[in-house]
């Protein structure tokens, strides 16, 4: 397991070290995450831990919102965190403008910091590990696309308007599904804002207005679960295809038991452990060679998830490995 992990993060040139540095013994990182209501988040906060223990920093904190349509309550967060003087911070923002001005103010005080997952409108973050959004988001809708028959009304459930991975997601999927599949009509995007009960109460409202639908795709974790829910609730699941990004405990649960037909499945660990290498070099004022530190994005579906690609990703989330293991999914 160490050694994927290692030879993953190396093929990224910039992220080579040479091992711990005895001056991180005393450093603590922090991990300020979007929200901490989604499995997601923790998953990213296991990957720092691996890459902080490695390279021997002392601990990784973790300090969030609750829902990540907290804006105010994440700038407060961090501009704490950074008044605290940690050795770094890595944070996945809520809203890249909001955060944009406390950011830069952080870097000019000496705190060195890297955005995971959702980047920040500032040229002053000089790495950034996560999905391209707009690619994960066009492949999720190609394997969408080909669920439907390439025909038929649906539904596009987003994250939140002001949000930077959110914009690409919708944007990723409504020019492929514009582009490569024009039978298939889209109705407005609907907003979850990273609840499951909002995502719940959108699936059933639109599915009443528009009987038609064929399919459901979300763009986030709780939104999936949500319409998932709603689905096993109404009892149409055979007659709508159902696509969500993420496998949060929950949501995998729902895919597992047939009520989610695919998953556009990031890899969060990957986007910490590669986030922490990536700020260690910042701390210690070491060069990288670029800033966009891209990680992987599988179609999850239950006839691949044995597959070692796919098998895997999942692996590195310990939630989703307890819920294989107990399902009795093992490795080819």
């Amino acid at each position: 397991m160490k050694r994927f992990l290692l030879s993953f993060a190396f093929l990224a040139g910039s992220l080579v070290s040479a091992g711990q540095n005895p001056a991180n013994a005393d450093r603590t990182l922090v991990f300020v995450p979007k929200a901490t209501n989604s499995q997601f988040w923790i998953a990213i906060w296991e990957g720092t831990k691996k890459a902080a223990q490695e390279l021997g920093y002392r601990e990784v904190g973790f300090q969030g919102v609750a829902s990540a349509a907290d804006v105010t309550g994440q700038v407060n967060i961090f501009n704490d965190v950074a008044t605290s003087r940690p050795a770094g911070i890595l944070i996945a923002v809520n809203d890249a403008q909001a955060l944009s001005v406390p950011v830069e103010r952080a870097i000019e005080m000496g705190v060195p910091v890297v955005t995971v997952n959702a980047g920040v409108a500032t040229d002053k973050v000089r790495a950034h590990a996560a999905t391209d959004n707009y690619q994960a988001s066009a492949l999720g809708a190609r394997a969408f696309g080909r669920l439907i028959g390439g025909k038929g009304t649906v539904i596009f459930i987003g994250i939140d308007a002001s949000s930077e991975n959110g914009r690409a997601r919708e944007s990723g999927f409504r020019d492929t599904i514009a582009k490569e599949f024009p039978g298939i009509k889209a109705l407005p995007t609907q907003h979850s804002l990273g609840d499951v009960s909002r995502g719940m109460n959108i699936t059933n409202d639109l599915l009443t207005g528009n009987p038609d639908v064929v399919g459901i795709f979300c763009a986030q974790d709780n939104g999936g679960t949500g319409a998932a829910q709603a689905l096993k609730q109404r009892g149409v699941k055979a007659g709508i295809k159902l696509v969500s990004f993420d496998a949060s405990p929950d949501e995998f649960q729902l895919f597992l038991d047939g009520f989610l037909d695919a998953l556009v499945v990031q890899d969060p660990f990957m986007q910490g452990y590669m986030g922490v290498y990536a700020l260690d070099k910042v701390i210690n004022d070491q060069p990288l060679e670029k800033k966009f530190f891209e990680t992987p994005v599988q179609i999850i579906t239950r006839d691949n998830l044995s597959d070692p690609e796919i098998y895997d990703i999942m692996a590195r989330n310990s939630a989703t490995l307890g819920i294989m293991k107990a399902r009795g999914i093992v490795r080819k």
